[in-house]
């Protein structure tokens, strides 16, 4: 049975996570995957049956598609768990941008591919192939968002038809041909603008995206420290000025936004992050637990990170502290100097607001705070560095929010008014090409 579907897709590509909204509902992944060299899966009772009922942490999939090479993939928590550090990840170091790197189009293709495949087992269906179609928005770092990349991405999502298989069990799979509508690329650090201000319906928002969560708690620190209304919601950023630390594994983006706007005459970024204080911190945990680990891949060392605000720690995190300390230390330095260079940039009195968030904000909280508030204080900058457990997702909330917008839609429609002259244009080509 074949069945079409739709998809409205955010997809933030971090270092070291893929937290992307689909159809309105948060998948998170490890951003990481793995060739595999056969179908992991047995048999096609047993297996079927649970990997349909949690397919993200057994995403397996055959790609047939002109943005990567054909191949079986082991993608996100499955990867991880199956081939540990012999994964591929972004690689943070370097000038390598997102847009040349297989990782975000295994990945999110995968994700749309076993979103589609869940959605199908949920209509109850007995279905072998899908038709999926999507709108999707995703983000490149400042420094990378230029014309080059931005076109090399559209391109790779956007001119070829992708053909993912969702491997099931040992014969059962289900074929996704995935067709992009369109595709619209924001610079990362942007999408929060709207994030930070509205929920999921709109709405001035207090606490968790989706407003069903009954969370209130988004500005609670922030109010107390400059003693604003307890109820400060998301309109207190309305209209104002901020200059954004987005701080992923890899990169510091800090965008500077007036409003709802984007001043792109202070759009920065530069390539530090918690990601670099990791991977430069590796070979120290080794050496200091010399019989436990034989290596480890960045992801499994943030994940031992994290573990301090998990209930289960796990047993060498004071060692893996110990040895993340001083190379975190040398990023927060760096990132300090940079902010620091950027208010006097643009000038403190133009600055009403430094919201800080993104995955690496949660890591170096510890470090970064304390220097940050008194850079602000000294410049009479508020400084809201968001809760962890929103600080993370900001990014695909923004881009959930702005793939839904009139903005959205009035880009589609102006690409696709353009586009169809110029597939007239080629098709006339073609013709008194073969007239010849």
């Amino acid at each position: 049975m074949k069945l079409k579907l739709h998809s409205n897709a955010g997809f933030d590509f971090g270092n070291s996570e893929l937290d992307a909204y689909v159809n309105g509902v948060l998948i998170a992944q490890p951003n990481v995957f793995a060739v595999a060299g056969k179908n992991p899966w047995s048999d096609d009772d047993l297996d079927v049956k649970k990997n349909l009922s949690n397919i993200y942490d057994n995403m397996v999939v055959s790609i047939i598609s002109g943005a990567v090479r054909t191949n079986m993939y082991a993608v996100g928590r499955h990867a991880l768990k199956t081939y540990g550090e012999n994964v591929t990840s972004l690689y943070v170091k370097g000038n390598n941008a997102k847009s040349d790197q297989e990782v975000p189009y295994v990945s999110s293709l995968a994700v749309l591919a076993a979103q589609a495949v869940e959605e199908a087992n949920r209509s109850g269906a007995n279905v072998n192939e899908i038709e999926l179609t999507v709108d999707m928005a995703t983000a490149l770092p400042v420094k990378q968002h230029m014309p080059t990349n931005i076109d090399t991405m559209k391109k790779k999502f956007m001119d070829d038809t992708h053909t993912v298989s969702v491997h099931l069990g040992l014969t059962k799979k289900v074929d996704v041909k995935i067709k992009f509508e369109y595709v619209h690329i924001l610079q990362e650090g942007t999408p929060p603008v709207f994030a930070l201000q509205m929920d999921q319906n709109g709405d001035w928002r207090t606490g968790g995206y989706n407003p069903a969560s009954n969370e209130n708690d988004l500005f609670t620190e922030f109010a107390k420290i400059y003693d604003l209304p307890a109820d400060t919601d998301g309109s207190y950023l309305d209209g104002k000025n901020l200059l954004h630390v987005d701080l992923g594994d890899g990169t510091l983006d800090d965008p500077f936004t007036r409003g709802d706007s984007v001043d792109k005459d202070f759009c920065s970024g530069v390539n530090h992050g918690v990601g670099h204080a990791i991977a430069d911190s590796i070979d120290d945990l080794l050496d200091l637990a010399p019989h436990v680990f034989n290596s480890l891949s960045r992801q499994q060392y943030s994940d031992i990170l994290r573990s301090q605000y998990s209930g289960r720690k796990h047993k060498f995190l004071p060692e893996a502290l110990s040895a993340f300390r001083p190379h975190c230390e040398n990023q927060v330095n760096q990132i300090l100097k940079h902010i620091a260079d950027q208010i006097l940039k643009i000038g403190a009195n133009e600055i009403d607001i430094v919201p800080v968030y993104g995955g690496g904000s949660i890591l170096m909280r510890d470090y970064l705070e304390p220097k940050l508030k008194q850079l602000c204080d000294d410049s009479r900058i508020q400084l809201f560095y968001v809760p962890a457990k929103y600080a993370v997702t900001l990014n695909a909330e923004g881009l959930d929010f702005f793939v839904h917008s009139d903005i959205y839609k009035a880009l589609k429609s102006q690409a696709v008014t353009v586009a169809a002259p110029i597939a007239e244009k080629t098709k006339k080509q073609i013709a008194a090409a073969k007239e010849q």
